[in-house]
C-alpha cells in the first residue's frame, strides 16, 4: 500500500510538472522589454519620464501585451494537447484585459476632486485586497471591480512601468494556477524587481538619455528572461 501511495504521488508530481509551460510568456516578455530600450529616446523636457516618440511607445506596448496574451493561451493550449493536461488560461487574459484597460480608467482619476498623497500605496492595498477577494471566491463583480481599481490607480501613479504592472497581473494568474513552486518564486521576484525599478529609476534630477529612462525596463525585463530560461532547463 506504502508503494501504492507513493506511485501515486509521484504520477500526481510529474503531471503538475507536465503542464508546467511559464517559460514562454516570461521569455516572450522579457524579450520584448529589452527590444522596447530605443524607444525611450528622450524628448524635449530636461526632466521627467519624457521620451521624443509616446504614441510609439504606447502602441509597442499595447500590441506586445495583446500578442503576447494570445500567444501565450496558444502555447498552453498547445502543451496541453501533447501532454494530456490544459491549464486554463481564462483568468490569465482576464488579467491582462484589466491591465490593457487600467490607463482607460485611469484618465477618469485626473477629473477627481481629491488627490492621493500616495498613490502606489493606495493601488497596492486595493490590489492585496482583489487578491484576497479572489482567493475567498467573492462574488466577481466585487473582485474585477477592485482589481480594476487598484490597477488604475497604480498605473496612474507609476505610467512608467503600467506594462509591467499588467504583466505582472497576468504572472500573479497562472502562478495561482499552475502552483508551481518555481514559478511562484520568479512570479515573486519579479514583483520585487518591479518595485524596486519604478523606485530607484532615475527619472527626475537628472539629464534624460536613452539609457536612464530605458534602464526602468532592465531589472523586471532580466527576471523575465533568466527565470524563463530557468523553466526551458526545469522542462
Amino acid at each position: 500500500m506504502a508503494d501504492l501511495l507513493g506511485d501515486l504521488a509521484e504520477l500526481r508530481r510529474r503531471a503538475r510538472e507536465d503542464r508546467h509551460a511559464y517559460s514562454f510568456p516570461l521569455l516572450f516578455f522579457g524579450v520584448a522589454s529589452f527590444l522596447a530600450v530605443p524607444l525611450h529616446a528622450p524628448g524635449s523636457a530636461s526632466r521627467g519620464f519624457d521620451v521624443r516618440h509616446p504614441v510609439a511607445l504606447g502602441v509597442y506596448w499595447t500590441a506586445v501585451l495583446v500578442v503576447g496574451g494570445l500567444a501565450t493561451v496558444w502555447w498552453y493550449r498547445g502543451r496541453g494537447a501533447r501532454v494530456g493536461i490544459e491549464t486554463s488560461t481564462e483568468g490569465y487574459l482576464g488579467a491582462l484585459a484589466i491591465g490593457l484597460g487600467g490607463p482607460v480608467v485611469g484618465l477618469a482619476l485626473d477629473h477627481l476632486p481629491f488627490r492621493f498623497s500616495s498613490g502606489t500605496a493606495v493601488g497596492l492595498i486595493v490590489l492585496a485586497a482583489a487578491t484576497v477577494l479572489w482567493r475567498w471566491k467573492a462574488p466577481r463583480a466585487a473582485t474585477l471591480t477592485a482589481a480594476v481599481l487598484g490597477t488604475a490607480v497604480l498605473q496612474h501613479d507609476q505610467p512608467a512601468i503600467g506594462q509591467f504592472i499588467a504583466i505582472g497581473l497576468g504572472l500573479v494568474v497562472l502562478a495561482a494556477v499552475e502552483r508551481s513552486t518555481r514559478f511562484t518564486t520568479i512570479t515573486a521576484a519579479y514583483l520585487v524587481a518591479l518595485c524596486v525599478s519604478a523606485g530607484f529609476t532615475p527619472l527626475e534630477g537628472v539629464t534624460p538619455s536613452t539609457w536612464s529612462l530605458g534602464s526602468v525596463v532592465v531589472l523586471p525585463g532580466l527576471v523575465l528572461v533568466v527565470g524563463g530560461l530557468a523553466g526551458l532547463r526545469r522542462g
